[in-house]
């Protein structure tokens, strides 16, 4: 095992490691988990914040949304920030899968810095205006899938929460 750490991969990777926003984060152990647990870590984490903040919080009625807030139907999708490997430093973030065909009314981007969690939305008609829109070559411009020519129906956008004019703050989408 010592012949592995002398390696320059592993000691690109501890230099990675050092720069990392999420270091020192209280949310690290949450970044590392695997995509699919992370992502069950974070509905459960808006189901939870949520709730505590008296707003009724029910399961899903089916596969197409993760949970019921009040009377509306939330789509949740999540994201850490996307580091850049060489400064450390937060390029943006990535909320992936995003399928404005499903069965939801409201969808919650939860945004994950090293220091702090924030809940942005859209109505499902919100995010179909912006999502579903080509270029002037015809090109799906947020597909995210069989590129960019084939709307695919699932979208992934990359940016901060204040790239986009149509989110709004989650909670005053529950009223």
């Amino acid at each position: 095992p010592s012949e592995i750490t002398k390696l320059n991969i592993y000691k690109e990777v501890l230099k990675r490691k050092e720069k990392d926003p999420y270091r020192d984060s209280l949310f690290l152990p949450i970044k590392q988990l695997s995509s699919k647990a992370k992502g069950a870590a974070c509905e459960k984490i808006v189901a939870e914040y949520f709730s505590r903040k008296n707003h009724k919080v029910t399961k899903a009625k089916n596969s197409d949304h993760d949970r019921i807030i009040g009377e509306k139907k939330v789509e949740i999708k999540s994201s850490f920030l996307w580091v850049d490997k060489n400064t450390g430093q937060g390029t943006h973030f990535r909320w992936q899968q995003i399928r404005p065909n499903q069965d939801y009314d409201i969808i919650c981007f939860v945004a994950v810095y090293p220091d702090k969690v924030e809940f942005w939305g859209a109505t499902k008609e919100q995010s179909k205006k912006f999502l579903e829109v080509q270029d002037s070559n015809g090109n799906w411009t947020y597909n995210q899938h069989g590129g960019k020519k084939v709307n695919s129906g699932t979208f992934c956008i990359d940016g901060f929460p204040e790239d986009f004019p149509w989110f709004t703050k989650f909670e005053d989408l529950l009223l």
